[in-house]
């Protein structure tokens, strides 16, 4: 039950980092509105993606939810598998977990992600993203850096 509670409070952490971040955003400003923070690099700017990364799956919101379902059930069934969760494990689990969840509330509650950090890196403009699909990212390259550039032998 220890392993759970490390993971729980990460993912619970990220979720609400990404809830609050998406309230005080559209709170704050107008759809489609941009503040710039650094001139032609990083804006914050208020959008609603109706799809999923790159706004794929256009409008395809129940087909998105049931996948979300799908991936969070394949994920506790890992979590579940595991013999033990080591520190890694805790912080890539609770960043998938809570950043998957970031977006499904608002998948669920509006119809649509609340997406707001827009990068032009090198003239190209970035898809805009939010805090969940950072963490997504980032416990994705962790699993990637733990199977691929030498973490835990099999057991």
């Amino acid at each position: 039950m220890k392993k759970i509670n490390k993971l729980s409070i990460i993912s619970i952490i990220i979720i609400i980092l990404d809830q609050a971040s998406k309230i005080l955003i559209s709170n704050l400003l107008d759809l489609h509105e941009s503040i710039n923070i650094i001139c032609n690099i990083f804006k914050i700017t208020y959008t609603k993606n109706f799809g999923a990364a790159w706004s794929i799956m256009w409008n395809q919101r129940l087909f998105l939810i049931i996948i979300t379902i799908l991936a969070l059930i394949f994920i506790i069934y890992l979590i579940h598998k595991e013999k033990r969760l080591n520190n890694l494990k805790n912080i890539y689990y609770g960043f998938l977990i809570g950043g998957i969840v970031g977006n499904f509330i608002d998948r669920i509650l509006h119809g649509y992600v609340i997406d707001f950090l827009d990068f032009n890196i090198f003239g190209y403009n970035f898809p805009i993203f939010n805090f969940s699909d950072i963490f997504i990212v980032l416990g994705v390259l962790l699993i990637l850096i733990e199977n691929f550039v030498g973490g835990e032998k099999n057991e």
